[in-house]
């Protein structure tokens, strides 16, 4: 699926790009026929006397033209390069007007200062339509005088000049609107582009149970859309002030690594804040690159932090970003919340309410794992079963509570008699189940010998002493399968209660008893 769905934003990023390729391919078209333009004109009126002020002016403006057809495309959206474009735009028309005019007049001037309004000033499009029809008019009506008089020039020479006036103001307002309406046209088709993936993420939420693999896919999602250097999630513990990279975008099966908050003290500045926070020009380890820390809240508590190292080209985060922050962001969140309640649903499913220990559902699934383990390995495997003595006399004497005390208690004092990857279970009412990987037979019984006098030792509030029996089973002297092997060591138990009870029984080719 992450396969696919990469295709996929791969092509949305080729869509993205191409509004803005257009319009500057365009615009360059357009910048060329004004170019054309002005050499035709300026070369037809000067041809009988010079060219070689026309043919400056027209190598000059065409290199310009060349230099911004080289140029990167993401530097001609900046402001200064746009600038100073303008201003080159500005210099080329106004010499080409400069050359147009009729010796002797100035009404160039008023046309140049027009021209200069409309490149810098490009958003009062209704003054300057109107300065370019008055300017029209004037000539249509100033005919007469110039044929009589002379003073403004030839009527050639007016009408050349104010043509290319006129070409020269289409030319800055068309390339104006070709540059917002590419600038618009790639905005949507990056919030296009963006929906895709928050659709992707929430498809995957509802589909997928592993939270690693959602979370992976955010962060991957969010390295692909914002071309970042890395993206991680960490969590931190308020109490602790300690935190965890739990998934990163670079490694899939990435395992939880602890993170120095005192190297990223943006993290815990996002983290108390729970506002996004942005930091441009970040240089760490001589290495200059913008990052954002992103909280994952849930009802007003942050369950984590979206880390994203953008690099070094960002300045900063418009709206839409923080916009498409903020819902990556509750949504890993939501997916969190929901892993902490599947986990804690799950720790329920496995785990007795009363000890806390696993349950009869979770012994039978981690005996069939060991006694697998054990079959391939050809390694011994034994099991205990422990019975407590006269448990209904204690509840009918003091209670059902103290008898569920003791339940508890007796379940601790199983566990510190267990070695550390042994697995104690409470099989059910007063049982429970000991799990001995690599332990042989006569181990086992002596472990548990061990644990039956913790039991017999240990006085309980209000009640005293209570003993139990134990029955002990081992694959493979007596068993061979799961089944066999409970069988075995509930027999074994029953040995044990015949006998009088607080005492250990196991098999050993017949039942003994001790």
């Amino acid at each position: 699926m992450i396969e696919s769905s990469s295709a996929i934003t791969s092509g949305d990023r080729t869509k993205q790009k191409r509004p803005e390729s257009e319009a500057r391919k365009s615009w360059i078209l357009l910048r060329w026929l004004l170019i054309l333009f002005g050499a035709a004109l300026t070369g037809f009126l000067y041809l009988p006397r010079s060219t070689s002020e026309t043919l400056i002016v027209t190598v000059a403006f065409a290199l310009t033209n060349i230099a911004i057809t080289l140029t990167a495309p993401e530097r001609l959206h900046s402001p200064a390069v746009r600038r100073i474009i303008a201003a080159v735009d500005v210099l080329m028309v106004s010499a080409t007007l400069y050359l147009l005019r009729a010796p002797g007049t100035y009404l160039y001037v008023g046309f140049i200062f027009v021209i200069v309004i409309a490149a810098f000033w490009r958003d009062i499009a209704v003054l300057l339509f109107s300065l370019a029809t008055v300017s029209v008019l004037y000539g249509m009506f100033s005919i007469f005088r110039l044929q009589e008089n002379g003073q403004f020039g030839t009527v050639e020479q007016f009408l050349t000049l104010a043509a290319f006036f006129i070409v020269s103001l289409h030319y800055l307002f068309s390339s104006e609107r070709m540059y917002r309406a590419a600038i618009v046209s790639s905005e949507l088709s990056e919030e296009r582009r963006r929906a895709d993936v928050i659709f992707e993420i929430s498809r995957s939420i509802s589909s997928a149970l592993n939270t690693r693999e959602v979370l992976y896919l955010i962060t991957t999602r969010l390295s692909e859309t914002f071309g970042a250097a890395d993206c991680s999630v960490i969590r931190i513990d308020a109490l602790t002030r300690t935190a965890k990279m739990i998934v990163k975008s670079a490694v899939p099966n990435a395992p939880e690594t602890e993170v120095d908050l005192s190297q990223f003290p943006e993290l815990l500045t996002a983290f108390d804040s729970q506002e996004i926070l942005f930091v441009p020009n970040l240089s760490r380890n001589g290495v200059a690159e913008s990052v954002a820390a992103i909280p994952m809240r849930a009802k007003n508590v942050v369950l984590g932090l979206i880390y994203i190292r953008l690099g070094e080209k960002w300045s900063k985060l418009s709206e839409s970003d923080e916009r498409f922050f903020r819902i990556m962001a509750a949504t890993a969140a939501n997916a969190l919340k929901n892993a902490e309640m599947l986990e804690e649903m799950e720790h329920r499913a496995r785990t007795d309410f009363l000890t806390g220990l696993p349950n009869h559902r979770s012994f039978q699934t981690t005996l069939a794992a060991e006694l697998g383990r054990a079959q391939r390995h050809n390694h011994p495997l034994s099991l205990m079963i422990i019975d407590l003595d006269f448990l209904k006399d204690v509840n009918d004497r003091f209670g059902h509570p103290t008898g569920d005390m003791v339940i508890r208690s007796v379940g601790e004092i199983i566990c510190r008699g267990c070695r550390e990857f042994d697995v104690a279970a409470r099989y059910g009412g007063e049982e429970f189940t000991v799990i001995l990987p690599e332990t042989p037979l006569e181990d086992a019984g002596r472990a548990a010998e061990r644990i039956r006098e913790m039991i017999a030792e240990y006085e309980m509030p209000g009640v005293g002493a209570v003993t139990a029996s134990i029955g002990v089973s081992n694959f493979p002297v007596n068993a061979l399968g799961k089944e066999d092997l409970i069988r075995v060591a509930d027999q074994a138990l029953y040995v044990a209660k015949d006998n009088g009870r607080d005492r250990v029984a196991f098999f050993n080719y017949q039942l003994i008893s001790r």
